[in-house]
């Protein structure tokens, strides 16, 4: 007779139930601790993932949105700049890789909304809430009276925001406190000699634009310092605009000795300029640069920097999010950091020169 090949016997699935019986401890601590919940002691956490490590428990995350009716993905949008923008890309990428990290051990997965060129800012905003395809969201340049926020705030979806507002109802956000930090880039700037400062900032609509403008005015203020408006300069945060506004502001009869720029592409640009009309940064006029990616000390010569890390502006802005969905009033999730000073140069005005 043949021989028959015995059917193996099934493995029992390994459950929320298995771990519960493995570890001893509850039903709803188990379940906390694989959602690296703050409320569960470190080490439990630690105890109850090892357990689901070494027993291959994995959630079945088609039970738990059809048990919740969650979708358990959260989306950041994120504006598609034209051609000319050279942030997007390597800035964005920094930030969304930080939102992972906040993810990370949660049930959520995070998607990447495009707001195209041209499109209405509350367009694919719409389309994502009202047909709940998330569960919420993560926008990015705000403005003063920012729909989407206001929009948001109706809909009741939990949302936080990178950048603040000036809307009467609390909502959550993270920021960098962009106002100290063009009043600190200023001020320095002053304090070691300078007289004409020029301010590359970014497009005037956006928020944080504005408070670099209150903080580089009131610099300025301080220290009896007129306001010149050719020296504050709206541009997009592009190398090609950098070098395009240093070799318009160098045939001024009193050109700046000394150029903030809104990032480092901005002040890579900066120094092409400076290169296409013989100045030596330090020397004709110094750059100072605000950004998150340091690769400005790269740069040659390698220039002082106002660091805010967008890796970190991601873990801030998941972490919130995290909370907001849990249930925690807007009110207590609002973060406003300050940017670190990274010097690499003096800055010193030169004794002779544009202001001579």
């Amino acid at each position: 007779m043949p021989m028959t090949t015995p059917t193996p016997t099934p493995t029992p699935a390994v459950t929320l139930k298995t771990l519960v019986r493995h570890t001893g401890l509850s039903l709803g601590t188990v379940s906390k601790a694989l959602k690296n919940a703050p409320e569960v002691k470190p080490e439990t956490r630690a105890r109850v993932q090892r357990a689901a490590a070494e027993l291959g428990y994995s959630v079945n995350l088609a039970g738990v949105k059809l048990r919740t009716g969650k979708t358990y993905t959260l989306c950041i949008v994120l504006p598609v700049e034209d051609a000319e923008q050279d942030f997007s890309d390597s800035g964005y990428m920094a930030l969304v890789s930080g939102l992972y990290a906040a993810l990370a051990g949660s049930y959520y997965s995070l998607v990447v909304h495009p707001q195209l060129p041209g499109e209405s800012p509350l367009e694919g905003l719409r389309q994502l809430v009202e047909s709940r395809r998330v569960d919420g969201l993560i926008l990015t340049q705000t403005r003063p009276q920012d729909e989407r926020i206001r929009y948001l705030l109706q809909q009741d979806l939990p949302f936080v925001s990178y950048g603040r507002s000036e809307l009467a109802q609390a909502h959550a956000w993270f920021d960098t406190d962009h106002e100290d930090m063009a009043y600190q880039a200023t001020r320095r700037l002053i304090e070691r000699g300078h007289r004409l400062i020029a301010m590359l900032n970014p497009s005037p609509e956006l928020m944080y634009a504005q408070h670099r403008e209150q903080g580089y005015r009131r610099a300025l203020a301080e220290a009896g310092l007129s306001f010149d408006t050719a020296l504050l300069r709206s541009s997009a945060l592009s190398a090609g605009d950098g070098r395009r506004i240093v070799l318009e502001l160098a045939e001024r009869a009193q050109r700046p000795t000394a150029f903030v720029c809104a990032n480092e592409f901005t002040a890579l640009g900066a120094l092409s300029a400076f290169a296409e009309l013989g100045w030596q940064a330090g020397r004709e006029a110094v750059v100072v640069a605000t950004d998150d990616s340091n690769i400005s000390a790269y740069f040659v010569p390698p220039i002082s920097t106002y660091f805010a890390s967008l890796h970190h502006a991601g873990r801030q802005l998941g972490s919130l999010l995290l909370r907001r969905l849990g249930g925690e009033a807007a009110e207590r999730l609002q973060i406003l950091e300050c940017a670190e000073l990274i010097e690499r140069q003096s800055d010193l005005a030169a004794v002779s020169g544009a202001t001579r």
